[in-house]
Order: C-alpha cells, then structure tokens, then sequence
C-alpha cells in the first residue's frame, strides 16, 4: 500500500504522541472553567481582522505587521503559482514576498467570501481573493482561493497555515518577473496617493443615486469596460457608450451602496479601486460582490477605460438571469442547462424539519412515475457537496432524486450540532422514503438508497430496516465494525479507548451546561482533528477548490466518537435481501470493509473496482465521478428486469 492510499485510508487519522493527553488535559481544564474562551462570533471577527489585516498590510508594505499576524512556525503552499511548499517562520515568509512584491507599483488585495469554524483554540477558514499587481501601464490579477488554518496563544489568533487554490489569472503574467528584477535592481516604485478621484465618485456616486446619465457623462464616448473574470452569459467587455448605456439601464434601479478605497500609480491618471458592493436587484434579491478596478483617465478627466475583477461566483448566484453551472459546490454535478429541475424540500424526522433537494429528471411529466433514489454522502458532509454531485448526474438519466442534510447538518435542524450519530442518520433516511412514499411521481417499486463513503454503512442499514428500499447502491464506501475501527484508531495516543472516554465526557458537559465540545472535522495541521490529514493528502474538506466553503461546518462533536467506533456497518449485509451494487476502488478508503460486506450478502450482489481512482477522486473529480456513475446507471436502468 503506498503513502497516498495508507493516509486516504486512514482519513487523517494519524496524530502526534501526545495528542491524547494534550486532549484529555484540554477537555479537563474546560469542564473546569480554566480555560476562557471568547465567544464564537467574536472568534471569527477576530480571525477576518487578522486575515485582512496580513493583507493590508502586505499591500503597504508593512512587514512588521504581516509577520505579526503569523504563527511561529506557518505552513504556506503557493505551489499553484509555482512556489515550493512547507513550513517556514514569518520571517522566512516576509522575506520571500519582500523579493517580489514592493517591485510592482501597486499590489492591491481583495479578500472576501470568509467561511471561518472555530472548535477551541483551532479554527479553519476559507476566503477568497482578488489580487491586482500593477507595473508600467500593466496588470496581472489573480482570482484564488485561500484555505486557511489558525491556532489561539495568550488569547490571540495566529495564522499557522494558508494554501492557494489558482481559480483564473488574468491580464500579463510576465509582470511577476518585471517585479523580481526590479527589488533585484533596487528600483522599488514608491507608494504614492490616488488624486484624481472625482470620476470615479462621480461614477459610483450616479449608481448610488439611481442616475444613470450622472454614470454616464463620467466616461468618455470610446470607452472601454473590460471584465476579464466574467462567466459565460455576460459580456466580457462593454466597447463604447451606446453599450455603457444598453448595459446600465438594465441595472440603474437596482439599490446599490459601495464602500471603496483608492490607491495610486505612478501615473496620476491610472487609479486603482478596491470596492465591495452592497446592491439589491430589481428581484428583490440580494447581490454583495467584491471588486478591484483599475480605471484610465482621459486629458479632460473622464474614465476611458477601466478593468473591473470581480467574483464570478458571486455573479452566477445571485444576478438576475444567471445561475451556476453544475448542481454542486463544484464541477462534477450535472450541468443546470441539462434539463434536469432541482426543488428545495422540507420533510420532518422525529420531530425535527431536515432541508432537502429534490431533482426531477427533463422533460419532467406531472401525471407520469419515476424510479428514483435517496442519495447520501460522507461523514460530517452536507447535501450540496457529493450527494448533490451525484443526485443530479442520476436525476438526467431520467430518476427522481432526493438529497438532504441530516439532523444537526446544514440546513436541517437539530442540536447539537455536527453529532455523527448512526442512530439519527438512519432514522433520517427512512423518514426520507416516508417523504418519498408520499410524492406523486415516486415509482415506489424502484426506489434505490445511493451511500456515498461512510454512509453506505447507514444506508445499508436503513435498507435492513425498510424494504421499501428495493435496491441498494454503494460508491466509495468506507464500511467498518468495531474491529477494523480498533485497528485504526488504536494508532492514536490513548486509543480508540481514550476517544470513547472522551466522548463520554463531551456527552456529560452537554447534559449538564447544554453545550457540546468539538474538534475540527479536517485539519492539515491539528492531530486532534477527526480527520487529520498533513500535506494535502486529503484535503477534499478543507479545499474551496473543492468542498469547503460556507454550506459546511467544519467541526466534529466530540461525542460522536461513541457512536463512530462502535458502528458495525458490515453486518448490516447478512440480512439485507435486497439486490446490491457496489462501486469502488482499492486506492479508496477501506477497500477490506467493502469485500468483507460484499462477501456477506446473501442476496443478488455485484461489485465494479475503478481502481483508476483514489476516495478523494470519487468524491469530486468529473471523471472519476462520471466513470462511478456510469457503472450505477448501467446497473439501475434495467431494474425493473432484475430479480
């Protein structure tokens, strides 16, 4: 077994010799009021301080205070723009971006988008950013990703670790080594004041008002709008002011409020501009992107051109007449312009309302029925992330499908929060055939459960529970009992024994304060994490590339380690008589947990290996994603001819 398969196997699991005992002593000092902790909400205020504050100041070349922000030892992966990877003290940091960054003219950073979970002194986040470096009339802009990781000393956040996804560059990628050459040669441009302004206020301050000719005498006739991040079904540059005006009309009643910051150039007439936009739409609906543009005056002191960056995400989700491409947090899903209709839907699990999405196939006809599938993924995941993903690949090849979170996930209700307990996603998932049960176009007859990675054990067990779920599907599972739990968890200081007493003790302070302790579910850097997971081996959770973002708590309850280790999901398989097909793939998590499950059933069984793919792959990446459900589809169309 290679390190690749033996870590994704063990799903950072692996941790330091003395992560048990820092836990327990941990655990102890909190149920003794040792240990005071700042309120959630005033841990992640005081995590986005700290990030913009890096950037700012790396903006002002201020390294004192960039260094500040950082812990003693950081982990830093830029390899997406080509930079070497590992760890390094601030000073080592500073000390590399100090050999590009003062040799542009400008560098302007816009971070935004912060999803940011705290579990004690640890805490995840992720941003986004628009980085506009400017040189000799010249820009390069990169639009990224950051995956953050920060641990608290003496009541402060410090940065220990930030990773950079490259989601597009734009403009002359040539600049960065202009830059290098220039700190090389000693000709550092010096920082220098915006002056020239009173276009641009003008411009935002006619949106502002609503007055679309106040916009438009701020441009010259020729001028040019260039709009480099611009999804498909936008224009990418507006030429000339017969287009500024067909493109503001359409937006100049929308309610619209800017903050913004102006930086110089060495030309007076070129201003950069940070903005952040707060606008509703003529819809009602709200629309906050974040911008940097870089504006021209002309001689007579209007904007003739300027290059405006900004999220395109943001733009796909909230602007009127467009939405994302595919039905997931990332690119696997099935494409929206497929035909296939997603419905947000709420039914009700003991007591408890649980959010759902149900995706109906093309062509959808209201008086006909359709086979259709419950769709579930990954431990600590939500809907939006694998099930999405796959529900929809499903929902276009003509099923009716249904995702949802689980009590306690997501959108769904349920305290407290983030508690992986087999008990109530089981009960779930037969509450969402109870839903189904009762839906019109469900072909009762060929309803299908689909687990994806460690609720394939759940959903093999609801289907022993619940023979209205007529087959059952399996891609990627992780499938454990307490046996192969011990041997995993055992690795760990304290063992899987020290997990359960600690679990016991998180149970307790619930009963008694109402309130749950937690660890980060993911976490490159903390061996106490649920999933530890070093050097990017797995990073599926914590990548906005990925999954990461704000649909997902990045926390684990600690009391889930009961439930967790003493799951036996294997057994499930001895009294299960419905068909069954399992998709996997020896590189995947725990291939042993799947043949001994296979091996178990009684019944009509298959089993397709896809050993071209890792679990990470199967998870999100469009090949591995479609060659898995290729083989579900070849399996489930002809069901109505299977025994």
């Amino acid at each position: 077994m290679n390190k690749q398969t033996l870590i994704i196997v063990l799903i950072g699991l692996l941790t330091v010799l003395t992560s048990f005992i820092l836990y327990t002593d941990k655990n102890q000092e909190i149920m003794q009021g040792t240990i005071v902790m700042s309120t959630e909400t005033e841990n992640k205020e005081a995590i986005k301080n700290l990030m913009l504050t890096l950037f700012e100041a790396t903006d002002q070349r201020d390294w004192a205070a960039v260094q500040n922000t950082m812990a003693d030892s950081v982990y830093t992966d830029y390899s997406a723009l080509g930079a070497e990877a590992g760890f390094a003290t601030p000073e080592e940091i500073v000390s590399g971006w100090q050999a590009m960054l003062p040799g542009f003219e400008r560098t302007v950073h816009q971070p935004h988008n912060f999803a940011i979970w705290v579990a004690n002194d640890r805490a995840t986040a992720t941003l986004d950013a628009i980085a506009t470096h400017y040189l000799n009339g010249d820009y390069w802009t990169v639009f990224v990703g950051y995956d953050t990781e920060y641990i608290q000393e003496d009541g402060n956040w410090k940065l220990a670790r930030i990773d950079l996804s490259l989601y597009n560059q734009a403009g002359n990628q040539a600049l960065p080594q202009q830059a290098m050459e220039n700190v090389k040669n000693n000709n550092i441009p010096k920082l220098v004041e915006a002056k020239n302004t009173a276009p641009l206020e003008k411009f935002f301050t006619g949106l502002e008002n609503q007055n679309l000719e106040e916009v438009l005498t701020s441009l010259t006739d020729d001028v040019v709008q260039e709009m480099p991040f611009a999804p498909e079904n936008f224009p990418k540059s507006l030429d000339g002011i017969d287009a500024m005006r067909q493109q503001y009309t359409g937006v100049i009643d929308y309610t619209q409020q800017y903050e913004r910051e102006y930086f110089g150039t060495t030309d007076p007439n070129v201003i950069i501009a940070k903005f952040n936009g707060t606008i509703t739409t003529s819809e009602g609906k709200p629309y906050n992107n974040s911008y940097v543009g870089i504006y021209t005056l002309s001689e007579d002191g209007k904007i003739a051109r300027f290059v405006e960056q900004f999220n395109p995400n943001i733009l796909l989700n909230g602007w009127p007449g467009l939405q994302p491409e595919t039905y997931s947090v990332h690119q696997a899903g099935a494409e929206r312009a497929s035909g296939v209709d997603m419905q947000n839907v709420t039914f009700a699990s003991n007591g408890v309302n649980l959010k759902g999405h149900l995706f109906l196939p093309p062509n959808f006809k209201s008086n006909q029925k359709y086979p259709t599938a419950i769709v579930t993924g990954s431990w600590t995941s939500v809907k939006e992330q694998i099930p999405d993903e796959y529900a929809s690949l499903l929902a276009k090849e003509g099923f009716i499908t249904l995702t949802f979170d689980f009590t306690g996930f997501g959108k769904s209700e349920g305290q407290p929060r983030q508690v992986e307990d087999y008990n109530l996603k089981i009960a779930d998932i037969k509450a969402s055939v109870d839903f189904l049960s009762s839906h019109q176009n469900v072909d009762i007859e060929q309803l299908s459960g689909l687990g994806v990675c460690a609720s394939s054990g759940y959903m093999a067990h609801a289907t022993t529970q619940d023979t209205r779920i007529k087959q059952l599907v399996l891609v990627a599972p992780w499938l454990h009992n307490a046996e192969i739990a011990r041997s995993i968890y055992d690795m760990r200081p304290g063992g899987t024994d020290g997990l359960l007493e600690a679990a016991q003790k998180a149970k307790q302070q619930y009963a008694e304060t109402g309130e749950m302790d937690y660890v980060l579910a993911a976490s490159e850097l903390d061996p106490l994490s649920a999933m530890y997971v070093p050097e990017n081996a797995f990073d599926y959770y914590l990548n906005p590339a990925k999954a990461a973002g704000a649909q997902y708590d990045n926390r684990f309850a600690v009391s889930s380690w009961e439930p967790w280790l003493t799951f036996d999901g294997i057994s499930a398989a001895q009294e299960i008589s419905q068909p069954v097909f399992i998709v996997h793939s020896e590189s995947g998590a725990v291939p042993q947990g799947a043949k001994d499950f296979y091996n178990q059933l009684n019944g009509s069984k298959d089993i397709v290996w896809l050993n071209d793919y890792n679990q990470q792959q199967l998870y999100f990446e469009p090949e591995a994603v479609e060659a898995a459900m290729n083989a579900v589809v070849d399996y489930l169309q002809p069901s109505s001819a299977r025994q």
